[in-house]
């Protein structure tokens, strides 16, 4: 039996057919999320504690994720969503750690997991530029994994999706192949994607520094904290730099 969360949930709680207990936080329009779709949303994960352990909200990037390739207790969860919907669903923790796959935190409290998620946009099923590259480096090298990259996205692939988070992750696969010219490449990509994400910019001058070019990673660090002024990271950086 779930323990009660210290997020309260109302008496209008519904059961997904996985047996996930769900509210609506606001209710979406009509346009359902199927099996054979996409989507783009904001979510969190929160311990029974209140706890957030993860969040797209503190980085204002979406998550992307193909419906197809969730578990079936999340595909069950995307089942009940409306397009513009916000939800909160209680996610026992047994099945939480399946899914997890041995990558959940140790000692979490209680007997579950809350996932609060608003579904912003549904989309084509297309598969993630990261996972394309990720597995092509694996399979044939940082070369050809480059190329494909500048295959798909000049001109602009509407053969997979090129989310600012998706691509970022890109450009730190190269970054830990110490495949440093081509992650900047893939970073001033997303820069030119994005003009206005700090997240963009951190990541640009995170890869000129490692390239020992500190004029250009000063430069772009100190774009990222005009747009975030809280971004503690580039202030630290920064702080390093310029000693």
């Amino acid at each position: 039996m779930l323990c009660m969360s210290l997020i309260a949930f109302s008496q209008e709680t519904k059961v997904t057919d996985s047996g996930w207990p769900y509210e609506v936080l606001k209710k979406g329009k009509s346009t359902a999320l199927t099996l054979d779709k996409s989507m783009e949303n904001h979510n969190q994960l929160i311990d029974a504690n209140g706890r957030i352990l993860v969040s797209t909200y503190s980085v204002g990037i979406p998550d992307y994720q193909l419906v197809s390739e969730l578990s079936k207790g999340m595909q069950d969860a995307c089942k009940v969503m409306r397009l513009g919907g916000k939800y909160r669903f209680q996610i026992p923790m047994s099945h939480f750690r399946a899914m997890a796959k041995g990558n959940a935190p140790p000692n979490l409290p209680g007997d579950y997991i809350v996932w609060e998620v608003e579904l912003l946009r549904i989309l084509p099923p297309l598969p993630d530029i990261s996972k394309i590259i990720r597995t092509t480096i694996g399979q044939e090298g940082v070369e050809s994994a480059f190329q494909k990259f500048k295959a798909l996205v000049k001109p602009r692939s509407q053969k997979v999706y090129l989310g600012e988070w998706e691509v970022n992750k890109v450009g730190y696969l190269f970054l830990n192949q110490n495949a440093i010219d081509k992650a900047i490449s893939v970073f001033e990509f997303n820069v030119a994607q994005h003009p206005k994400s700090a997240n963009a910019y951190d990541s640009l001058a995170e890869a000129y520094l490692k390239a020992g070019n500190k004029e250009a990673a000063i430069k772009n660090y100190k774009q990222s904290l005009k747009l975030n002024p809280k971004n503690d990271n580039a202030k630290k950086v920064l702080a390093e730099v310029n000693r």
